[in-house]
């Protein structure tokens, strides 16, 4: 995993993880469920990557998912000793405990060319049928 880092973790989630994406959909998907908090352990990886294909899908712009998304190393700063210790004990290196700049941007551009976009990502892939993201995009642009 260490010469594929997060980005190939992340083309990897792309491809396996369809089921939990589903889920998580699902909810967004309900009203019922708001407000919604999306969390992880540091907001990064599994949280980042869903509010990248969350925000993809309500086309928000790349340069901000991107500038979203790298704020979050700001807030790790504050553990980045603790976390690089650990990732070194599992055999991962420094670059598993940042934002790497460009993951947003590789991200999206795998999206685009092994899939067609995010909205057929979505749909073909994963199941967030149009339906399904009519409705989060209802919910969350018109509230």
């Amino acid at each position: 995993m260490q010469p594929r880092g997060l980005i190939g973790l992340a083309f990897d989630t792309l491809a396996e993880s369809t089921s939990e994406i589903l889920s998580i959909f699902r909810l967004l998907a309900d009203e019922k469920n708001y407000p919604v908090m999306i969390h992880c352990t540091q907001g990064k990886d599994r949280t980042g990557f869903i509010v990248l294909l969350l925000l993809s899908m309500l086309e928000v712009p790349v340069a901000a998912i991107a500038a979203d998304y790298r704020a979050s190393e700001r807030e790790l700063e504050v553990e980045m000793k603790e976390r690089l210790g650990e990732l070194r004990k599992g055999g991962l290196g420094a670059d598993f405990a940042g934002c790497p700049t460009g993951f947003v941007e590789a991200v999206l551009a795998e999206i685009e060319e092994r899939y067609g976009g995010i909205e057929r990502y979505l749909n073909e892939k994963v199941g967030v049928d149009e339906g399904m993201q009519h409705k989060i995009k209802n919910i969350m642009l018109h509230p």
